[in-house]
């Protein structure tokens, strides 16, 4: 009777105990906020990347293309009062008949070989001064000979005879009309190199049916043959 009495206290005493137990075991297993963990903030993928540098990136504007300008003063001057011509040295009619259209072979234009060259009325020394050329380089074309002297002709028309040691078979053109191109390439869509300005003389290396290739200014390109001054129609340069 004893031991079962004592079996029933114990028993009373393990079902009084049991909720307590379980609520302080729960309080021990479930963990504070305190105590909880903060998870690891993933790396911020959604931030934009930094702008390129503008300064590189951006365009470059494109080169400002030159201008090569002629001189203000007209290439051909006239003298306000000839040169008189002693009378004893005079002989215009027999010089003036003697006067030969120029059958010489090969390119009928040649350039200025000084910067100041005298255009007289005829083929001689004696001849009164009427035109002062001051362009070096300066294409003409020659008409005629007569001894040592040649008849020439400028682009505005300005005719008259020099001694022939004053020409050069140099050639030259002179940009004619208005502003023209000056390609790096014989096609219209090649790059422009540089713009010549009207009365800019071009030294010529060659020239085609179409095209020529020149240096003005320090700049060397193609014109096309129309645009200039100093060519006879179809005449190719090599």
């Amino acid at each position: 009777m004893a031991r079962l009495t004592a079996l029933l206290a114990l028993f009373l005493m393990l079902v009084l105990s049991g909720p307590a137990a379980l609520a302080a075991d729960q309080s021990q297993a479930a963990p504070t906020d305190s105590a909880k963990a903060k998870p690891a903030k993933p790396a911020d993928r959604t931030k934009a990347a930094k702008p390129a540098d503008k300064a590189k990136t951006a365009k470059k504007p494109p080169a400002k293309v030159p201008t090569v300008k002629a001189p203000a003063a007209k290439p051909a001057q006239p003298v306000p009062a000839p040169v008189p011509v002693p009378p004893q040295e005079a002989k215009p009619a027999e010089k003036a008949d003697a006067a030969k259209p120029d059958a010489k072979a090969g390119p009928r234009f040649a350039a200025l070989r000084a910067e100041k060259v005298y255009l007289r009325a005829g083929p001689g020394p004696d001849f009164p001064i009427q035109w002062v050329f001051v362009r070096r380089g300066l294409p003409v074309e020659i008409l005629a000979n007569f001894d040592i002297y040649r008849k020439i002709r400028d682009s505005e028309g300005t005719i008259g005879w020099v001694n022939q040691q004053l020409l050069s078979s140099r050639r030259t053109v002179l940009v004619a009309g208005e502003i023209r191109a000056l390609h790096g390439d014989p096609k219209d869509t090649s790059d422009v190199v540089a713009r010549l300005e009207p009365g800019v003389i071009a030294s010529v290396s060659k020239c085609d049916p179409i095209w020529c290739e020149v240096k003005a200014g320090g700049y060397k390109g193609w014109l096309k043959r129309a645009e200039v001054w100093g060519l006879e129609p179809d005449e190719v340069i090599q």
